[in-house]
């Protein structure tokens, strides 16, 4: 069917159609669960662990589950659902996608795969942190629970309730950016690299790298485990942390409810922004997933079910994270406000310090960072998996039959790149690479796919559109609800967030020089 034809072969694998007219043997996934856990195991990753709980902490407790879900519903599903449809339906990663759509858009594919690489780039040395962190958790007592090491400075303060006025830093900050980062104060200054956060690193990508060279018929394999380990883990710490002293106090302000905050722009940009990190759409991870499914396989079906399951672990995660932060808060007399953090702070620094406390604590701190640990392979496996394919589709000839030296390669180039964010002023290359390989640059090709497919897929219309409405109408008239998102909203609300993120507002001074001479809004401020 048009550009996009394969055949199924007897042993279940995809003959895919190749640039130079010859035909390979594309492997399929064992199982259809091995697919869908694959695509949860990428969606789920650290964010719904360490940022989804703030953001709703911060942005109006249970209120913020309404903008959270209506994004879901207008935007976040429609668009997993077209990257399953269009990988589906060429049977091809996004290189090739969207030259098959679109000729003159086919870089957009060639930019999620380098989004993808500069994110694994990153990604990974988090891992070397989690392993630090892991092994460190076998040594008795916990090494970021005690002032008196030789890391720690004058100013290291365990708190216990009775010094809640001193000031000082806890033990558990100075482990991380002392022990662990070794952290300059300076970011001009790069240092020499940290070797055994650098065997760390060759640790994590040995691992990686173990895990997909043999393509998704064994990377679906590993994900049994990877994908669904997470969860028990969850489980557990959810009953462990609500039988905590202070646990209501915790889940209380997590929940609470401030309509307020809904008439506030910044919640729902919020609710956009991690429902589009979240569900790793603009990576090309799910083109490529979707690519070794069978063309008759219902894709919208799975977007919804993914999506579904990736909220629901989001808002799981935020009891098991405030009912310690609430029982941390009552340990500490603090006010939750000053406990409270987000991002690798909260895993690195605050988790553990709360679980430092707990009887069997090595226990609590080997099976939380163990957790992370399959937490974030299973979004590097995606990763590099976009990658690879995306390469081997576009130059089948020359990495078809050498795909696990093509992943070897990539390894060894993205862990020569990563050893940089491993020095004394890695941190600080760390946040460059966490702001800018992930921000506008996905945002930008987000809205290139959106418009490809929406106005510009050409010879493929016919088909493609017959294809859409074909499997979108056997999910409740899902055809004309994806068209309608495909074709008029995702692209309003695609270029409004491409304008926020490169609206640069006003400086303080600047709105207070203009209020002396008597002048009126900028065209800036009225953008």
């Amino acid at each position: 069917m048009g550009d996009g034809d394969d055949k199924d072969t007897s042993d279940g694998k995809v003959v895919a159609d190749t640039e130079s007219e010859e035909e390979y043997e594309r492997e399929g996934w064992g199982k259809k669960i091995e697919f869908m856990l694959s695509c949860i195991g990428f969606a789920v990753g650290f964010g719904n662990l360490w940022r989804f709980p703030y953001l709703c902490y911060k942005y109006g407790g249970g209120a913020f589950l309404i903008p959270y879900f209506i994004s879901l519903a207008i935007c976040g599903v429609p668009l997993m659902a077209l990257e399953f449809g269009i990988g589906q339906y060429f049977v091809k990663g996004p290189t090739v996608v969207f030259k098959k759509i679109c000729p003159l858009l086919f870089g957009t594919g060639f930019s999620m795969i380098m989004v993808s690489f500069l994110v694994s780039i990153y990604y990974v040395v988090i891992l070397a942190w989690v392993l630090y962190f892991l092994f460190a958790s076998f040594i008795s007592p916990l090494p970021w629970t005690t002032c008196d090491n030789s890391w720690n400075t004058p100013e290291c303060l365990v708190r216990n309730g009775s010094n809640v006025n001193e000031s000082g830093i806890s033990p558990a900050v100075e482990y991380f950016n002392i022990r662990v980062l070794n952290k300059t104060a300076n970011p001009d200054i790069s240092g020499p690299v940290k070797w055994d956060l650098a065997l760390l690193l060759i640790l994590a990508w040995v691992i990686v790298y173990l895990c997909i060279f043999k393509g998704v018929k064994w990377t679906g394999k590993v994900v049994y485990f990877t994908a669904t380990f997470p969860y028990l883990v969850l489980v557990i710490l959810f009953f462990r942390g609500v039988t905590l002293d202070g646990a209501g106090l915790g889940i209380s302000y997590y929940l609470k409810l401030d309509t307020s905050k809904l008439a506030d722009i910044e919640t729902w940009k919020e609710a956009g922004t991690q429902i589009f990190y979240s569900l790793g759409a603009g990576f090309g991870s799910l083109i490529a997933f979707a690519s070794y499914n069978k063309r008759n396989n219902n894709f919208l079906k799975d977007a919804v079910v993914i999506s579904a399951i990736n909220c629901g672990t989001s808002f799981f995660a935020g009891f098991v994270i405030f009912s310690m932060l609430g029982y941390m808060s009552k340990q500490q007399g603090l006010p939750i406000e000053k406990v409270v953090d987000e991002g690798p702070g909260l895993v690195f620094m605050v988790y553990p310090a709360g679980l430092s406390t707990l009887p069997g604590s090595n226990f609590w701190s080997i099976l939380f960072f163990f957790m992370l640990i399959t937490l974030g392979l299973d979004s590097q496996f995606a990763m590099v998996e976009a990658i690879s394919t995306g390469l081997t589709d576009f130059w089948p000839n020359l990495f078809a039959s050498r795909r696990p030296y093509l992943i070897l390669g990539l390894c060894i180039v993205e862990f020569l790149i990563g050893l940089t964010c491993i020095t004394k002023g890695g941190i600080y290359i760390f946040d460059l690479f966490n702001t800018y390989s992930a921000g506008t640059a996905m945002i930008v090709t987000v809205l290139f796919e959106i418009m490809a497919v929406s106005w510009f897929y050409g010879k493929n219309e016919i088909v493609l559109t017959y294809y859409y409405i074909k499997y979108f109408s056997s999910f409740r008239k899902g055809g004309l609800y994806l068209q309608s998102r495909f074709l008029y909203s995702n692209n309003i609300q695609w270029h409004s967030r491409l304008v926020k993120l490169l609206y640069v507002p006003e400086t303080e001074e600047e709105i207070r020089l203009r209020e002396m001479n008597g002048e009126g809004k900028s065209a800036d401020a009225t953008v």
